[in-house]
Parts: structure tokens; sequence; C-alpha cells
């Protein structure tokens, strides 16, 4: 991996990394005393008891060594053990001392080293005394020698030097641990990267699907996620309603250079597209709820600006859910139809929504066999680009349902709705290669819930008042008329602002070519 694929990774990790990070701190600064102990603590002791010896013997050899001999092997190690209680064998607590004879100055020094320091002087100072007691006697290659206790052994604690040394203050503990927590995070987040193949950016959506991008829609306000509203109709100058017009216009341009060149007709030549002939989109998605039906409603609002009769098709038989954002009742419908086209009308099953210019044809109330049903909905299809001049069809998902393969071949062009965050590698190269076998004409992707980063200063607030409803009430920040509705901004305020504009830059263009003159 590159610098900038390490980079891309931390930033759609970031939380991963944040929470790691505070995490760490967090647990150390409460587990960290509020006051430091600056007490050396040591890992070992110590201890060291020294013995004078005298010799009245002064022809004789020094006894030095044998009386050093005689410390670690034979009767004393023995008595040594008995007094401290110790069970095991003498000869590994005698292991534990370390003798020193010193000619010069006539003496033995006796240390024992422990983890624990009081143990360390008992054993250094039992094994003093019962050489003291052993030597008052006359003993074999030692002659008389007077063994005496010059210092009593006193624990002492072994410096512990180089090594990592935790700092004792809580702040410095606490960064540290910070540090680390970041470190983990880091690595915790590459390899979250290497398991979670979910498709989060717009290069990756389009490189897994094979298909281009022509529309992001941001992630929905949250009065608009508590009612289900269409944010096209509701808020129409939000950015959420901005991502679903880019959405429009590329499917009119995208469907209009489909059907010119569709072999289909009979014509030799395919004449242009009249701006009344009605044109059917399918609208799917990979999964269930990735905004697919949603998308649908505000389509429909979307296209129903530009003044154009709309009639939404809710072909998702397994799962109908199109009515309840448009609040119209379920009751018969497209399956009704499919089921007795004789006895219903298509006409008559058309109902008006919330939204002017958009109507509906609900699933229906026969829903036991969607998979049959769907594979009846030529005749319907035909019939209804007649009614409107866009047919909008929410059918049922690619990789959930076998339904929408009957109808994918009978439509003008597909719209893919995927979710950021949603998909994931493996099903975006299936959902590109179903759509290649079928060969079916896809418009693009919209890709809903993506991350706005648009400018608060120019942005979507710019020149239209949706920035002004942040702003104060102060009197430089009056608010700006509101909308009465999208068809009237797009029918009346859009072409008298584009017309104002058009003539400024006449009259400027003709004021330079006079002063050139």
């Amino acid at each position: 991996m590159t610098l900038s694929e390490y980079l891309k990774v931390f930033r759609q990790r970031w939380l991963v990394i944040a929470i790691t990070t505070l995490a760490a701190a967090a647990v150390m600064w409460m587990t960290s005393p509020a006051v430091a102990d600056t007490s050396q603590k040591a890992s070992s002791y110590t201890a060291t008891a020294t013995l004078l010896v005298t010799s009245s013997e002064t022809d004789s050899e020094s006894p030095m060594g044998r009386i050093a001999l005689y410390l670690t092997t034979g009767e004393i190690p023995q008595r040594a053990a008995a007094e401290l209680g110790y069970t095991g064998d003498p000869a590994v607590l005698a292991a534990s001392l370390t003798v020193t004879p010193d000619f010069t100055a006539g003496a033995l020094t006796v240390a024992v080293t422990d983890a624990n320091g009081e143990r360390a002087a008992s054993i250094a100072n039992t094994f003093a005394d019962e050489t003291v007691t052993y030597f008052k006697k006359t003993r074999p290659g030692v002659g008389r020698a007077n063994v005496s206790i010059l210092q009593r052994a006193t624990p002492i604690p072994n410096a512990t030097g180089g090594g990592f040394v935790i700092p004792p203050d809580r702040t410095t503990r606490t960064a540290l641990a910070a540090g680390l927590g970041l470190l983990l995070g880091l690595g915790l987040a590459l390899v979250l990267d290497r398991v979670d193949s979910r498709l989060r950016t717009r290069s990756e959506i389009a490189a897994a699907l094979r298909l281009p991008i022509i529309a992001e829609v941001p992630k929905i306000s949250r009065s608009l996620r508590r009612g289900r509203s269409i944010g096209v109709a509701d808020e129409p100058l939000s950015p959420y309603a901005d991502g679903y017009r880019a959405a429009r216009t590329a499917l009119v341009h995208t469907s209009s250079l489909l059907v010119q060149g569709d072999e289909r007709r009979p014509t030799a030549h395919p004449e242009p597209v009249p701006a009344a002939s009605a044109s059917l989109i399918l609208v799917t998605s990979a999964h269930p709820r990735e905004g697919k039906t949603t998308s649908v409603a505000n389509l429909a609002a979307s296209f129903a600006e530009t003044g154009q009769r709309i009639l939404v098709l809710d072909g998702d038989l397994r799962s109908p859910d199109t009515h309840n954002i448009f609040d119209v009742p379920q009751g018969a419908g497209i399956s009704d139809y499919l089921t007795g086209p004789d006895d219903t009308p298509l006409e008559s099953l058309i109902r008006p929504t919330n939204v002017p210019g958009v109507r509906i044809i609900t699933a229906g109330t026969r829903l036991e066999h969607p998979a049959s049903l769907a594979s009846r909905m030529g005749g319907l299809l035909t019939e209804a680009r007649g009614l409107a001049d866009v047919v909008l069809v929410d059918s049922a998902p690619l990789l959930a349902a076998s339904d929408v393969f009957d109808v994918l071949p009978l439509v003008d062009t597909v719209l893919l709705v995927v979710r950021s965050g949603r998909l994931t590698e493996v099903a975006g190269h299936r959902v590109s290669e179903l759509l290649g076998r079928f060969q079916v004409p896809v418009a693009g992707v919209v890709v809903v819930g993506a991350q706005s980063k648009r400018s608060a200063g120019y942005g979507y607030g710019y020149g239209y008042g949706y920035g002004d409803k942040k702003k104060g009430k102060g009197p430089g920040n009056s608010p700006r008329p509101a909308v009465e509705s999208p068809r009237e901004l797009s029918d009346e305020r859009v072409p008298e602002s584009r017309s104002a504009r058009r003539e400024a830059s006449r009259k400027r263009s003709s004021r330079r070519t006079s002063s050139s003159a």
C-alpha cells in the first residue's frame, strides 16, 4: 500500500482510531493513583553478615579457607536449616550463600540475595550465629580459631539500572497510554480495512460496478428520516433534493440517447424522441434497505417539477412500501390487474399522491405468488407508457429476488441505487455481471448517504435562501420569501433569473464592443 492509501484507510476509520486512543487514555487515567509514589521499588535485597576470624596458632596456615568450607557443607548448614525451619535439603539452602574470605583483614562475609529482605537477613544471620557456635570447639584442620560476628546482616535493596521505567505521575502515564492506543487504533484500522470490504467512496463503487456515478445524495436530515418525507417536495432547496435533481437530469439525457439508438425500432434511421414520449425507468438496488424506494419517490417529485406527468409503479411485489411514502392506502393495484386484466382497467387503478403531478399504482392485494406475477408485467408496462410522460418502476433488489429479471428487458433504462457503506466488492461485481448478461441499458448509479463536501459559504445556500435558515434575524439577515412549490421555482424564478443574467451579459458585451470601436 502507498502512503495515500494508508491515509485513506485512516480517514475512513478515524472513529475506530479515536475510540481506541481515548479508551486507552481513560483506562490509564482511572487506574493510575492521583498522588505519585516516588519511593524506590527494589526487585531484590542483599543481606551481608561479617565474621572476624582470629587463630591462636600463629605458625599454622590461615584457617580462613577451611572455615568458609565448613559454612557451606556439613553440620553448619544442617543446624541453620533446623533453626530456620527449612524442610528441604540443607545443601540447597547453603547454595544461596556467597562466602567471601578476606585473608588480609582476617574476615569472612556471608551474603544472601532474596526478593524478601527480611528472609535474606534471617538466613545470613542464622548461618553466622551457627558458625560462631560451631567453632567454639576445636575442629579438624582449623585448630583453635576464634570466630566472632563483627556486623550482623541488614537487608539492602539492589538498585535496578537500565530498562524502561513507568513514569510515576498520572499525566505522563495517560499520555503514554494514549500514544499506545493510537498505534493500536492504526493497526486495528488496517485490519478492519482488510476484513471489511464494504464500498464507501465514489471511486470504489464505480470500480466495483463498472458503472458511472450520475449523482450523490447526502445523508438525509433527521426531520425527513423521522417523518418519511419526500425531500424534493418538503425541502426543495436542500442538498438532499439537489442530488436527486442531478440524477433526474442524467436520466433525461441518458434515456433519450438510449431510445434513439434502440435497434428494436422498425425505422432504419431513428429520429429524435419527442419531449412528450414516455420513458420507462426501472429503479433497483443490490440489497434491501439501500434507499431504493425513497429514491423512486424523490425522483418522481423531481420529474414533476418540470411539469411532466409522472406515474409510479410499485413493482416490488414481495415487499411493497412505496404507497406509504406517498401516503396512499394499499388497495387494488398491479397484482389485481395481472391476476384479472379483463376485470379491472389499468387506468382505474391510478391514484393521486401527496405530490402534485405524481400518481401511483400500488402493488395491490393479491401478492401470494409475486414471482409468477412479475413474469406477466409486459402488457402492463406497455399500457403504462401511454398514461404518463415518465414511468418509474420500483422493483425488487437484484440479489434478493428473481422477480426483477423478468422486467429488465422491458424497460428503457435502469437506475441502480447504492447506499454508501452497504455494498461489498463481491456483491458489486455480481450486480455488474447480471446487468451485463441481460444487456440492459443502465443510466448509472445514484449513491445514497454520501458525505457532502460542499462549502457552507457557497454551497447550496448561495442565492436561494436555503442557507438563511441558520442565520440570525437581524436587519441584515432577513429571511427570503418562502418558495410556494417546486414547480413555481422551476417555472418562474429560475427562468427569470436566467433571462436577467443573459440580458446583463448582452449589455456588457455591447459596451465592450462600443468602447473598443
